[in-house]
């Protein structure tokens, strides 16, 4: 599968999520795409808190977008399998690591 078919979005935005306690966690949106074959929109998303030290790598967490009835952004899901562990590993080291323009 070639990158060209995947619509890749990499605007950054803020988005405030809760943990399992119920505290608000502020996350950037680093990557969000489409992947035509899972047929699935999957979001990278790293915990805003973990930008104020270069030294330590980010904790990128991947979510799959799951659209609500009327096809509006719903909510964020675990990925579960290990080919979309592994597609999305492929897709974050090739789109993270090309320099930007």
């Amino acid at each position: 599968m070639s990158q060209e078919e995947m619509d890749f979005n990499n605007e950054e935005e803020l988005l405030t999520l809760y943990d399992e306690e119920g505290n608000e966690v502020l996350y950037r949106k680093m990557l969000e795409f489409h992947h035509p074959g899972f047929e699935k929109d999957y979001v990278i998303l790293a915990e805003e808190g973990n930008f104020s030290n270069d030294d330590e790598e980010i904790e990128l967490i991947p979510m799959i977008n799951m659209p609500d009835d009327d096809g509006e952004g719903g909510k964020f899901m675990p990925v579960e399998t290990d080919e979309e562990w592994d597609m999305i590993e492929e897709v974050v080291n090739t789109q993270m690591d090309e320099p930007e323009e």
